[in-house]
C-alpha cells in the first residue's frame, strides 16, 4: 500500500511538471490538467483512506509535506484558470484593480492565519500531532476545502491550510508578474488587447537557474529585495517552464565538479563571437 501511495504521488508530480511545461494558454490548457489532477487525487484519497501509516511521523510527513505540496498545484491552477476566465478586457485601471483584489485576498488569508503561518514557515513541530494527524478533532476541518478534502480519512485539521498557503505563494508570484507586464504595456503604449510574443525556454532548466541565481546574487532586480523563489516563478511564467524546484536546481549546479557556470560561460562566448563578427564586417 505504501508503494502504491508513493507511485500515485510520483506520477502526479510528473504529470504536473509536464503539464506546466505545455501550459501555453491557461484558459485552453488548464481544464484538462485540473481534471487529471482531480481524478488522481480521488485515487489517492481511496488509497490513503484505507491505509494506516506505520508511524505517526510518517503520517505527519504525508499530511504536512507530501499531500499539501501536490494539492497546492491543483488549488493554484484552479485559481489562475478562474482568474483568467473572468479577467476584464477594458482598461488598464480596471484590470489592475481586478488583479490587486486577488492580492488583497491573499493578504487577508495571511492576516487571519498569522500564528499558524509563522509556525509552519519557521519549521516548528510541537503541534504537528494536532495539525497533521487524522482523527484529531480539536479544531474543525477547514470548510474552505474541496469536497473530497472534507473526508476525515483523507484530511487533517490543517493540511488544506498548508496547501492553500503554498498555492498563495505561487499565486502572488503570478499576480506580481501579470501586474509588472501590465505596467510595462501601459508605459510602452501597448493597446490593451496586444499580446506579448510567446516565449518558451528550450534549453536546460539548470541553464535558466544559472541566470536566475546570478541576477539574484548581483541584486539586479528590486536592488536584491526579492526572494529567489519569487524570481524563479516570474522567469518560469515568462518562459513557460516549471521552476518550483529552483533550490534543487541550484544544488545540481553546485554539485558540478568543474565548470559550474557552464551556461553563463556559453553566453559570454556567444555574445563575444557576435560582437567579433560585427567588428569584422
Amino acid at each position: 500500500m505504501k508503494d502504491k501511495i508513493e507511485k500515485i504521488v510520483s506520477e502526479l508530480s510528473a504529470s504536473i511538471q509536464v503539464g506546466e511545461l505545455e501550459l501555453y494558454d491557461i484558459v485552453q490548457n488548464t481544464p484538462s490538467m485540473i481534471l487529471t489532477m482531480e481524478n488522481t487525487f480521488e485515487e489517492l484519497k481511496a488509497t490513503v483512506s484505507e491505509y494506516e501509516f506505520p508511524t505517526r511521523q510518517e503520517e505527519i510527513t504525508f499530511f504536512k509535506e507530501t499531500k499539501p505540496k501536490a494539492f497546492s498545484k491543483l488549488i493554484y491552477l484552479r485559481k489562475i484558470y478562474y482568474l483568467e476566465v473572468n479577467r476584464p478586457v477594458s482598461n488598464y485601471t480596471t484590470i489592475r484593480t481586478y488583479l490587486e483584489k486577488e492580492h488583497n485576498q491573499i493578504n487577508d488569508f495571511c492576516n487571519k492565519n498569522t500564528e499558524f503561518i509563522q509556525y509552519y514557515r519557521s519549521g516548528q513541530s510541537c503541534f504537528d500531532e494536532v495539525y497533521f494527524l487524522r482523527g484529531r478533532h480539536e479544531i474543525d476541518l477547514n470548510l474552505e476545502s474541496f469536497y473530497f478534502e472534507r473526508d476525515p480519512k483523507f484530511s487533517t485539521n490543517f493540511d488544506f491550510k498548508v496547501a492553500k498557503l503554498l498555492a498563495n505563494d505561487m499565486l502572488a508570484a503570478y499576480l506580481n508578474c501579470e501586474l509588472s507586464k501590465l505596467k510595462y504595456q501601459e508605459e510602452n503604449g501597448y493597446q490593451i488587447d496586444d499580446e506579448l510574443p510567446p516565449a518558451k525556454w528550450t534549453d536546460k532548466k539548470t541553464a535558466l537557474g544559472e541566470i536566475i541565481y546570478g541576477i539574484h546574487e548581483e541584486k539586479s532586480i528590486n536592488a536584491g529585495m526579492i526572494e529567489i523563489k519569487a524570481l524563479a516563478t516570474i522567469f518560469g511564467r515568462i518562459f513557460k517552464v516549471d521552476l518550483s524546484d529552483i533550490y534543487h536546481i541550484f544544488l545540481e549546479i553546485r554539485s558540478r565538479k568543474s565548470n559550474r557556470t557552464e551556461y553563463l560561460n556559453r553566453l559570454i562566448k556567444a555574445l563575444t563571437r557576435r560582437m567579433d563578427d560585427a567588428d569584422s564586417r
